[in-house]
């Protein structure tokens, strides 16, 4: 066992030197430059060597060696073949596939957890009981529903078993949103729709419009696109009046009010103007048509979520519209989804998918929505 101190132009040359005189075996203790010489400190010394936990002289020289490349040394042919930009570019690729693996990995986890924790109620331990878990109450508001709903509309199933309790409950909640006459919409002679875009507003005016021309009441009914300027374009409208045989107009909402004193004309209006501007409009719209004459539609599409349908509501509650859920075809209406129209003190009057025009559209009734709430919540 030794320990010796060799001096060399580089450290290649020093680290042979080592090899020579201490073999494979040997550690590097300290290498260090002084004038223009390179100065390594090495020995073979086995418990040295574990004792600090150096790599060997033969494994550090292979790490080493591979670094020794100059500054301005131009990589040779082979090298620029083997990275290329393609290697490059799929490395970088492969790189994101795994990040977004992790972050959907994440995302799921924080929404599993996020629904058992909605889930969660405090209670004193002495309340805790084997049965507690097993309540309609605590099932309900482990399904999405607020404790305020539950609590408010608790005189439905307080004395029911389970199933007919939960039937009562939605039953109960249906009878607060359904609104009352709504198979009278067709009657109306002005049927106004508002909503944002992509909520199935124009594809359930089409709807609308095939539903009074069955009542025969004023004939065939006149499409009307809505816009804020000539320059916006009706297409979607005019498809549907080709395909269902019915004439389609486009007018500004400034000159609107005119074409909608013809009396002996039903239009269902698809507007696609600004809320605060459709707002003012129909507001004095209302003062000189009466109910029997004007109703107004707010379409809410059923993948809103709780705060889409609290903002959307908020825009035309000045109105008091009617609500059409649209898309129900698409996705199910969840337990907090639900509520969030009851905060809000909706009025539903239709239920609608997408997928048809014809014979795909539900006038509201207490049972009808009791039925759809039982399946989808």
């Amino acid at each position: 066992m030794a320990t010796i101190t060799v001096t060399a132009k580089d450290s290649s040359s020093a680290m042979e030197d080592v090899f020579e005189q201490l073999g494979e075996d040997a550690y590097i203790i300290e290498t260090t430059k002084k004038d223009g010489k390179i100065l390594m400190r090495a020995t073979n010394d086995s418990f040295l060597g574990k004792e600090t936990h150096r790599s060997s002289v033969k494994a550090f020289s292979k790490i080493f060696d591979s670094k020794l490349i100059e500054v301005n040394q131009k990589p040779n042919k082979a090298f620029a073949e083997i990275v290329s930009t393609q290697d490059i570019l799929s490395s970088k690729s492969s790189h994101h596939n795994l990040i977004k693996e992790d972050f959907d990995a994440l995302k799921a986890e924080i929404t599993s957890l996020k629904t058992m924790m909605s889930g969660l109620m405090i209670t004193k331990p002495e309340d805790l009981t084997p049965e507690l878990g097993h309540s309609l109450p605590i099932q309900l508001m482990q399904a999405g529903f607020p404790a305020e709903i539950i609590q408010n509309y608790a005189s439905s199933f307080s004395e029911l078993d389970e199933e007919r309790g939960r039937f009562s409950f939605l039953r109960s909640l249906s009878k607060k949103l359904v609104t009352p006459f709504a198979e009278k919409i067709y009657e109306n002679r002005i049927i106004a729709l508002v909503g944002s875009s992509g909520s199935g507003k124009t594809t359930l005016a089409a709807k609308i419009a095939t539903c009074c021309a069955d009542t025969a009441k004023f004939g065939k009914p006149v499409l009307v696109s809505v816009i804020e300027s000539a320059g916006q374009s009706a297409d979607d409208l005019k498809a549907f009046g080709r395909l269902l045989n019915m004439p389609v107009k486009q007018v500004t909402l400034a000159s609107l009010l005119p074409l909608l004193k013809e009396k002996d004309t039903q239009f269902i209006l698809d507007i696609s103007s600004d809320a605060a501007k459709s707002v003012h409009f129909l507001s004095q719209a209302a003062d000189v048509f009466s109910p029997r004459e004007l109703t107004i539609i707010q379409t809410l599409a059923g993948n809103y979520n709780r705060q889409m349908i609290k903002y959307q509501t908020s825009l035309y509650d000045s109105l008091e519209p009617v609500i059409a859920l649209t898309k129900l075809d698409e996705c199910e209406l969840s337990p907090v989804e639900l509520s969030a129209l009851i905060s809000a003190k909706a009025q539903i009057a239709l239920l609608t998918g997408t997928k048809s025009i014809v014979g795909a559209i539900a006038i509201a009734s207490e049972a009808i929505l009791s039925q759809y709430l039982k399946e989808n919540c």
